[in-house]
C-alpha cells in the first residue's frame, strides 16, 4: 500500500461526519407534488442518505421518499446522486 507523501495528504478532504453512512440498495420512489419518480437509496444515516435518481432537482429542494417515509431536503447535487438531509 501507497504511504501519501504530506502534499497528496492536502488534497483528500476530510471526513466529518457525525454519524456513520451504511451502505444499502432500496428501490423506492420520491414525490415532489405534483411529481412522483423513481430512485434508489445508496447510503443512509442517522440524519441524511444518498440516493441515485434520474429527475432533476434543485438544491434546498424538499422532497419525501415513500419507503422508508420521510422527508428530506436536498443538500447537494451531483450528475445522479443526491444528498439529502432528514427533516423532521
Amino acid at each position: 500500500m501507497k504511504v501519501l507523501d504530506e502534499n497528496e495528504k492536502q488534497t483528500v478532504p476530510a471526513e466529518n461526519r457525525m454519524w456513520p453512512r451504511i451502505k444499502c440498495d432500496i428501490d423506492t420512489h420520491c414525490v415532489a407534488f405534483p411529481h412522483q419518480w423513481p430512485c434508489k437509496i445508496i447510503d443512509l444515516s442517522e440524519r441524511g442518505m444518498g440516493i441515485v435518481s434520474t429527475m432533476k432537482l434543485y438544491k434546498g429542494a424538499l422532497i419525501n421518499i415513500i419507503d422508508p417515509r420521510t422527508k428530506a431536503r436536498v443538500v447537494w447535487l451531483r450528475d445522479n446522486r443526491i444528498g439529502l438531509k432528514i427533516e423532521n
